[in-house]
C-alpha cells in the first residue's frame, strides 16, 4: 500500500543572538513525496473452478456466511459487492487469505465445494 505523505522540512533554523531574541524565524519548504505503508504481499491460493460456482452455489455460500454472522444481505444467488466482503471477512477471520476470491480451503470448510477423500469413492452410480 502506497500513500502520498505531505510534510514540512525545515530548509533553515531560526536565527537566535547572543541575548536569546529570534533574529529571523525558521525556513521550510512543504515536501510530498509517496511513502510505502505495508510491503507487497505475494497471496498465492487455490480457488474453486469458476464453472463450479453456479447460482445455487453461491446461494449455499451466501447462506453458510449468514450462519456464521458474516453476511446480512438477501440470498439473491449473486456474488455480488456484499458477498465478496462477507467471504473475505471471514477468510482473514480464520487465518485464510485476505482476498475477496473465494479460496478453495474456505469453499471445503463451508461446507459450499465437497471435500475429496482419498480412498473413496463418490462417483454416483445411476
Amino acid at each position: 500500500m502506497i500513500e502520498t505523505v505531505t510534510e514540512q522540512v525545515q530548509v533553515q533554523p531560526a536565527q537566535i543572538s547572543s541575548t536569546g531574541e529570534i533574529q529571523s524565524l525558521p525556513i521550510y519548504r512543504t515536501e510530498t513525496r509517496q511513502k510505502i505503508v505495508s510491503p507487497r504481499v505475494d497471496n498465492w491460493f487455490e480457488t474453486p473452478c469458476t464453472s463450479a460456482l453456479t447460482p445455487d452455489v453461491i446461494a449455499t455460500l451466501q447462506r453458510a456466511l449468514e450462519a456464521r454472522g458474516f453476511y446480512g444481505g438477501a440470498i439473491s444467488s449473486q456474488l455480488d459487492d456484499a458477498t465478496r466482503s462477507a467471504m473475505r471477512a471471514y477468510q482473514v477471520s480464520t487465518a485464510g487469505p485476505d482476498s475477496p476470491v473465494l479460496a478453495l480451503t474456505t469453499a471445503r470448510s463451508l461446507g459450499v465445494i465437497a471435500v475429496h477423500i482419498p480412498g473413496v469413492d463418490t462417483k454416483i452410480e445411476g
